[in-house]
């Protein structure tokens, strides 16, 4: 290799790493007002990549789950820009905003691999809680406040509660066993989780050099159900509604209350009665009816394709 190639190799490397390396100090919210050069020339570049009209993504996205990889990568690069503004909204973490983006194109890779067009909303609508979700699950792994598993949070957050309730009432620590006992848990399992943390972690406790990022923000951001289970319910809610619509106005109440259709507990044939002014029997033999009326074909073939193996 000559001097002059060699030279422009060291270069290139030189660059690649000014890139990639972590950036520990403060960016400012603007863009404008970036001073570290790696990521002005990274904006630059992501934001020559035009946007895609409905149409054209629709297009790349089916391209994509075909298998098409060049379709993929394109659908991902007109999206870049919208990944740089999830991750400035956690620049205070404690993460250089070039990890917190790198962290956040896996999860616009992952949306890219799992999208699907015939949904009917936009790409990036689908995206942003894949994004979302790897750029906090990397600031979770990646300080040292979150010592539990992830599906540990919800007995951390109640800990944590009977934790600052018993200490305010007893004025003193709460022993494991008195929390312990006010959960109802083993006290086993109340030392075992101290153990894993090493010490009762607050909630409230910052991330980074915020104020607004604490423990319990991150926790509940990482609770948000995802796009898919989203769309599957809401699609599940309005063939049900479509199916339901087909009965008489007496059937379809019996039934959303008897099962719990809208939102509520499910009632008894008795609760329900009483609010008819029905006996409980007249209640059963329109439920049974309506029921039939569902096992038909032309009703039930709407609600097979939500039902799993």
């Amino acid at each position: 290799m000559s001097a002059p190639e060699s030279q422009a190799k060291k270069l290139k490397l030189q660059k690649q790493n000014k890139v990639t390396k972590n950036n520990n100090e403060a960016i400012k919210a603007n863009f404008d007002d970036f001073t570290d050069s790696s990521i002005s020339w990274y904006l630059e570049q992501i934001n020559k990549i035009p946007l895609l009209t409905r149409e054209e993504e629709d297009t790349l996205a089916r391209r994509a789950r075909a298998g098409d990889q060049k379709a993929k990568e394109e659908l991902i690069k007109a999206n870049l820009r919208f990944v740089v503004s999830i991750a400035k909204k956690y620049q205070t973490s404690g993460i250089s905003l070039l990890d917190l983006i790198n962290e956040g194109n896996m999860g616009l890779i992952k949306a890219a691999e799992r999208f699907d067009p015939d949904r009917g909303y936009h790409f990036i609508s689908y995206a942003v809680w894949w994004i979302r979700q790897a750029i906090l699950l990397a600031i979770s792994q990646k300080t040292s406040l979150i010592r539990l598993p992830l599906n540990r949070t919800a007995d951390m957050q109640k800990i944590d509660r009977v934790h600052k309730s018993l200490e305010s009432k007893l004025g003193r620590e709460p022993s494991p066993a008195e929390i312990a006992e006010e959960l109802d848990m083993d006290n086993d399992e109340i030392n075992h989780l101290r153990n894993i943390t090493q010490d009762f972690v607050s909630l409230d406790a910052t991330i980074g050099n915020s104020d607004d990022n604490t423990v319990l923000s991150l926790v509940e951001d990482l609770k948000v159900e995802s796009p898919d289970k989203k769309v599957f319910d809401e699609s599940l809610k309005e063939a049900l509604n479509e199916v339901l619509d087909t009965l008489t106005p007496s059937e379809r109440e019996i039934l959303k209350l008897r099962y719990g259709l809208d939102g509520n507990e499910p009632m008894s044939l008795q609760q329900i009665g009483e609010r008819f002014k029905l006996s409980k029997e007249r209640i059963r033999q329109i439920e049974k009816k309506a029921i039939r009326k569902l096992r038909l074909p032309s009703r039930s073939q709407k609600l097979k394709s939500f039902l799993t193996d």
